[in-house]
């Protein structure tokens, strides 16, 4: 990379993700040896859904960290790569927004095993519904998709829209006019499209998922008189860890993405800059430091809501104990998860025109 391409910034915050990646790793680890190679019997179903979203979350995580690199540059929202694909920042940038998608199917395929799981058809006309608002997702996801595709050329050609940038902040730095660094073009239509598309699909999700939870509630509800305790208290927590694992996404998504939006959109007047350069280079500076931590929550979330599903899932946080921690847990006896156990839920919670409670 050229050096006048090169941010200046202090270490500590260029290698913040790179710490945070390396102190994270052994969540990753542990977790996917403890599913792949210690999951209890009745779990192996579920745990190939877990699987597939905590490879998704490893993939983002080491593709923004070590590829992207990404660096937000405040005041002016710009989005900088200083990773191994630095040349490419339009396309590494389509291929997070890609990633986030899959991310979001991942979660909404967890939301659907463990709802089937628990409910069976007498809530056919609300599961139908759930079904319809998922495919309708899916299909705003792809439309987001095909319109970044479309747009790819208005993002890559930045020369105007800098131009644009400047005469509202003034004097760029050098390495804004580097290729690396990019801006969201909202000059463009099929941008704005693109962004409000992506931004519309937000309520959609958490409707599907404030349905999932309204169902799954109904449906245990109704599994009270035909099953044990313990097993309705399994379930019960399964569900709350997949609700403490959205909620991590949630928050380390949604918090950065909408600080980074808001502050594209609000921007200080060249002539109050001129005014108040001593306070403004001081705000800026805070800001700038703000940006490196966002952007490592956002790289972060992954790991933490992996972190999340360990800590809370009961069956794994007992085999994590005691195969890393050699601790011996007093649990009590309805949380104790046994094959003999999983065999007598299974078998009390099979019927006619019911799904299984636990696979």
């Amino acid at each position: 990379m050229n050096e006048s391409c090169i941010i200046p910034t202090s270490p500590l915050l260029l290698n913040l993700s790179h710490v945070l990646v390396c102190v994270t790793a052994p969540v990753y680890i542990s977790t996917c040896y403890i599913l792949i190679f210690k999951c209890p019997a009745f779990f192996n179903q579920y745990r190939s859904v877990l699987l597939r979203h905590i490879f998704t979350c490893i993939f983002m995580e080491y593709f923004m960290d070590i590829i992207w690199q990404l660096t937000v540059v405040v005041p002016y929202s710009a989005l900088c790569s200083m990773g191994l694909g630095y040349q490419y920042s339009v396309l590494m940038f389509s291929i997070v927004v890609a990633g986030l998608c899959a991310t979001g199917i991942s979660i909404m395929h967890m939301f659907e095993y463990r709802r089937n799981a628990v409910t069976d058809d007498s809530i056919k006309v609300l599961k139908r519904v759930i079904t319809g608002v998922k495919y309708y997702h899916y299909f705003m996801m792809t439309s987001c998709m095909c319109l970044l595709i479309a747009s790819y050329s208005h993002l890559a050609d930045q020369k105007e829209f800098k131009m644009n940038i400047q005469s509202k902040f003034g004097s760029l730095p050098s390495y804004i006019w580097c290729d690396n660094c990019m801006f969201i073009n909202t000059d463009s239509t099929t941008v704005l499209i693109f962004v409000g598309l992506a931004a519309s699909s937000q309520p959609l999700a958490a409707v599907y998922f404030g349905l999932s939870v309204y169902a799954s509630k109904l449906g245990l509800q109704k599994l009270r008189n035909s099953l044990s305790q313990k097993t309705i208290s399994i379930q019960r927590n399964f569900l709350y860890s997949l609700y403490l694992q959205t909620a991590v996404h949630v928050i380390f998504i949604s918090v950065p993405l909408g600080i980074f939006f808001i502050s594209f959109i609000v921007y200080i007047p060249q002539s109050a800059m001129c005014k108040n350069f001593k306070s403004l280079k001081f705000q800026v500076s805070i800001f700038s430091d703000m940006s490196y931590i966002l952007v490592a929550m956002c790289t972060q979330h992954g790991s933490l809501s992996t972190l999340a599903l360990l800590m809370s899932n009961k069956p794994l946080y007992s085999v994590f104990t005691k195969t890393f921690l050699r601790m011996k847990l007093n649990l009590r006896g309805a949380d104790r998860v046994s094959a003999l156990e999983a065999s007598s839920w299974y078998r009390s919670a099979t019927s006619p025109n019911r799904e299984r409670i636990v696979k």
